[in-house]
């Protein structure tokens, strides 16, 4: 019942191979301005401050909640700390640009010195964040999310500059499914209307997809799909029992991968471009009917020549074909994307 020619030993390799790499280490990110390990917290007052026109701000991560990849929400848990000498400014007047506090006493002005030559303000500050989430290589994607503060109107031109010696992460800050984050800091000017320029500091939190959770999860059963479709190969398609068991199966794994892929693709947010993930997709769903094309295509030809040797070249050579068609369309899709 089974053909002699055709040995699933490949696929056997391939699988313990994939499943072998999936459970390697990976690399912790090492890009970014500031470390993710620092657990600084502003104390006193830190040196270098000694510009007029300027507000230095640090900002110390405490935790992140709830993050929804889809959405692009998180709450973050916080301090932010101020510091200027210009005698000109007051307070630091701030406003978070890109969330607000998850309730009304959620940004609290916890500490604050007026009196001497360095004037700083410590908040603590509970706040619900949102981004826009880049899928295009899901599922090994970076994400970047930010914290994005501006100072309000002043009656002159002010700038930001961050104090990166208090700027941190604490060592308990997690986000379930995502490697160690790093911080990559940028200051600017944001020209309104009406000659209104306000200084904006963006703090953003880069973190790698962890490499084996997201291959268990999104590429691994892909991989089944097709190892347990290929198996069809090993049926004789001359045989009425091998045949029923040879389209059940292959139709079975054609069903079960585009219910995954409606699964995914609910949990992904939109996107305008072709990501990894698709171009993947495609290539599983090509090799799963290109399975049940060679099956149809070789029952044909056994009810018209009855010849058993044409058959089985017939079914050697749509395996290669069922094999390199996928992958040629994913290289090809790859490259030009």
């Amino acid at each position: 019942m089974l053909e002699k020619r055709v040995t699933p030993l490949p696929f056997l390799l391939l699988l313990v191979f994939l499943m072998a790499l999936s459970l390697l280490p990976e690399n912790s990110q090492t890009q970014g301005s500031v470390s993710a390990e620092s657990d600084s917290l502003v104390t006193q007052v830190p040196s270098g401050i000694n510009e007029n026109q300027t507000v230095y701000v640090a900002i110390y991560l405490i935790n992140l909640y709830s993050f929804e990849y889809k959405s692009g929400s998180y709450t973050l848990d916080m301090y932010i700390y101020f510091a200027w000498i210009d005698t000109n400014i007051n307070t630091a007047n701030w406003y978070l640009m890109n969330g607000y506090p998850t309730y009304p006493g959620a940004k609290l002005l916890v500490e604050e010195n007026k009196t001497s030559n360095v004037k700083w303000e410590l908040y603590r500050v509970r706040a619900n964040l949102n981004t826009p989430i880049d899928p295009t290589d899901y599922p090994f994607e970076t994400i970047k999310l930010p914290i994005s503060i501006e100072l309000l109107e002043h009656d002159y031109d002010i700038s930001f500059v961050w104090l990166t010696q208090e700027t941190g992460i604490a060592p308990g800050f997690t986000n379930t499914g995502w490697n160690s984050p790093v911080i990559d800091l940028t200051t600017s000017i944001t020209h309104y209307p009406l000659g209104m320029n306000s200084p904006r500091a963006d703090m953003f939190i880069v973190q790698q997809r962890n490499f084996s959770g997201a291959f268990m999860k999104t590429i691994f059963p892909l991989l089944i799909f097709c190892f347990v479709s290929a198996v069809c190969f090993l049926f004789k398609m001359h045989e009425s029992s091998a045949l029923s068991l040879r389209v059940g199966i292959g139709t079975s794994m054609l069903i079960s991968a585009v219910l995954f892929n409606i699964s995914e693709q609910s949990a992904i947010p939109p996107v305008t471009k072709v990501t990894f993930y698709s171009l993947l997709m495609v290539a599983v769903i090509s090799f799963l009917a290109l399975v049940l094309i060679v099956t149809v295509l070789g029952y044909v030809e056994w009810m018209r020549t009855q010849d058993k040797k044409h058959v089985e070249k017939i079914n050697r050579i749509g395996f290669a074909i069922s094999l390199a068609i996928p992958v040629l369309v994913f290289l090809t899709l790859f490259l030009v994307k």
